[in-house]
């Protein structure tokens, strides 16, 4: 998945659709501009297009996940919520104060925050202080929720919180069809807690968040992708966009549908061409733990370093980031595969002839 294609949530949108949203986001990117961003922006785009290994730019985009706690099982989602072994990261959540140090770090540069991960990012509030925190210093954030609370006046509190982005992650209309997925969830619990974060919106007479929701397609719940189109209508969605899930390969056949059936459902396929995180952004773990993707959060041995204990700025050029930047640069560098998760990833293959 490119980085662009997941930070800007188009994926899954048509071309005329597309079209719109990276209009959105060009938008939110001049709200969020300082010169200091922008200075940034520009040398980070041409460390990327020099295939420079050590920068004189920081991240512009972020991933931090506030927690990897969840209230739901969904159906492959982090090994089906397992205890962690030895070796892989526990159960936990940052702090406000963990976050607000981040934001010292690294805040000046970030045209935009995505504050999730594997986790339920609204399970704690502090996640509604982070997002105050980033939007007083002018920076864009987006949270993915389940929305499957119980709590009257969470709606309001993020409405009230700044959130420019909120991704509903709901695949399926229906009870029976979305337990299947979303295992221990209720949508229409969940349903109803987006009305009112619509309402509180309307209420308050604020543009934000923009809600995008996001439904995973599979076998069993495609049927319901006109009633999902309809019920969006109705409640004031701003976007709905119906994406490709992954599942391992050997996954039941229900688990793939006619719209994205299982011979497309390939990590390789979505690899190419290059790879922007190693210059643009990262995912900060909640422990601190810094990966340059979010494809391996579990896997303590993938972090290239801790950022709640080293100056990000220096994990950010240290010698794990400069050898995956000259792998990235030269794929036939095999002898700087050993030890990154870099050397794992299709995108530092060299195209087979």
């Amino acid at each position: 998945m490119g980085l662009l294609d997941s930070a800007l949530a188009t994926k899954g949108a048509g071309a005329s659709e597309r079209l719109k949203i990276l209009k959105r986001h060009a938008q939110a990117f001049l709200r969020h501009a300082t010169a200091k961003r922008l200075w940034n922006f520009c040398k980070a785009e041409r460390n990327r297009l020099q295939k420079r290994t050590v920068l004189d730019s920081m991240p512009y985009i972020l991933k931090i996940e506030t927690t990897n706690i969840c209230n739901l099982r969904c159906a492959y989602c982090y090994d089906d919520r397992r205890a962690p072994a030895p070796g892989e990261r526990p159960f936990g959540r940052m702090s406000a104060d963990q976050f607000r140090g981040l934001l010292d770090a690294v805040g000046d540069y970030l045209f935009k925050i995505n504050l999730y991960g594997f986790g339920e990012p609204f399970l704690f509030p502090e996640t509604l202080e982070m997002i105050r925190l980033a939007t007083d210093r002018n920076i864009g954030v987006g949270v993915s929720s389940n929305l499957n609370h119980r709590d009257p006046d969470l709606p309001r509190r993020i409405v009230a919180s700044g959130l420019e982005v909120l991704i509903f992650s709901c695949h399926g209309v229906s009870q029976e069809t979305s337990n299947r997925f979303m295992r221990g969830g209720n949508p229409e619990l969940a349903l109803e807690n987006l009305r009112a974060v619509i309402d509180a919106k309307r209420a308050a007479g604020s543009q934000t968040p923009f809600i995008d929701w996001q439904y995973c397609v599979t076998g069993f719940n495609e049927h319901e992708i006109e009633t999902a189109k309809d019920k969006a209508k109705k409640l004031g969605v701003d976007q709905v966009r119906f994406i490709k899930p992954f599942f391992p390969a050997d996954a039941p056949d229900e688990w793939f549908s006619s719209r994205f059936p299982r011979q497309t459902f390939s990590h390789d396929a979505e690899a190419s061409p290059g790879c922007s995180w190693l210059y643009r952004s990262a995912y900060v773990n909640w422990d601190g733990g810094l990966i340059p993707c979010c494809r391996d959060p579990r896997d303590l041995s993938v972090d290239f370093g801790n950022v709640l204990e080293t100056p990000f700025r220096d994990v950010w050029n240290n010698a794990k980031y400069q050898a995956a930047r000259a792998l990235l640069a030269d794929p036939s560098r095999n002898d700087l595969r050993p030890g990154i998760v870099c050397g794992r990833c299709p995108v530092t293959r060299l195209p087979r002839g």
